[in-house]
Parts: C-alpha cells; structure tokens; sequence
C-alpha cells in the first residue's frame, strides 16, 4: 500500500458552506486560508457558490480571519476578493509549495498550525497544508467545472485511492481524534 500520508485530508466536508465557526474551532483554527477554484466557484468562472458570500461573513463575524490562498493570477483572485468583502489574498502562490500558506500566516500573525487550509485538491491545497502544519481541508470539488474537463477527471482518478483510505477512517465533518 502506498503512503499517502502528505495527501490525507485532516478533514473533509461535502460544501465551503458546510463548515462552521464552531467546526474550525474543533479543527483548532484561528484562520481561513481559502482556495478559489471549485471551491469558491467553478474554475475560471466568476459564478459563486450561492451563499458563500453570506458564510464569508458569518466566519469573520464569529472572530475568524480569511485569506484567499490561489495559484491563481491578480486578473482571477481580485474580483473575488472584492465580491467576498475585500478579502486579503495570496495569489500566483505555486501550491503545493507551502510558502503562501506560511505567508498567509504570518501576515494574519497566526501559528501555521492554527492555519486551516480549504480547498478541493489533494495535490495542491491538502499537500500545502501537510508540508508546513496547516490543519488540512479538502472540501469537495464544486460539480460545475467549466474549464479543463479532462484534467479533472485524470485528478479525480488520482485522488480516489486517497479518499478511499480517507473514509476508512473517517467520515465528513469534524471527528474526535
């Protein structure tokens, strides 16, 4: 059997919209790094996930700092980040390369632990996390994926083992150790 280890979610929620203030809590977070594509909305589009405006504001309300964390160009996070209320973000960040999330971290003058990282990709967003102690979440990818169809379906090939053996252990949602 293959180690998976850098590749295994901590945690794994169906929708963005699913995890709570009190779900992070748990997590032991203080903060949101925030991933955009099909997490947010589908790739490349500026079609959000209906009410994740709304949850934006109901994590920050509940005390909780955001950051956008994207591979993505200044062209594609800043119109995100000002429908999502002015969100700071971390673009061009080359995940799985931890630095941005290392990055996000220090400029919200957080502990990295501290630091949940949510997004839909396992090579990206989860194996950032693992590489420098982010709490790692992988939120379920969004079903619309406008662009790069059969990338998506060689990745959901790839990550299927892993989430295999993920539900082995656990389910969705937050869990006791």
């Amino acid at each position: 059997m293959k180690d998976y280890s850098i590749l295994m979610p901590k945690y794994r929620f169906r929708s963005l919209l699913d995890i709570t203030p009190e779900d992070l809590r748990k997590m032991g977070a203080k903060a949101v790094g925030l991933d955009i594509d099909n997490t947010v909305a589908p790739d490349g589009t500026f079609r959000y996930l209906e009410g994740v405006r709304e949850w934006v504001d109901d994590i920050i309300a509940a005390g909780f700092q955001i950051t956008l964390i994207t591979n993505g160009t200044l062209i594609r996070v800043l119109p995100v980040s000002r429908f999502l209320g002015g969100l700071p973000f971390v673009h061009l960040s080359r995940k799985p390369s931890p630095r941005s999330l290392i990055k996000a971290a220090k400029r919200m003058g957080i502990e990295i632990s501290e630091l949940a990282m949510l997004g839909d990709q396992l090579f990206s967003d989860v194996k950032a996390a693992n590489r420098c102690g982010a709490i790692a979440v992988r939120i379920d990818p969004m079903d619309a994926k406008s662009l790069y169809p059969h990338y998506y379906e060689w990745k959901a090939k790839r990550e299927q083992p892993i989430l295999d053996e993920f539900e082995k252990l656990h389910g969705y949602g937050v869990y006791d150790d």
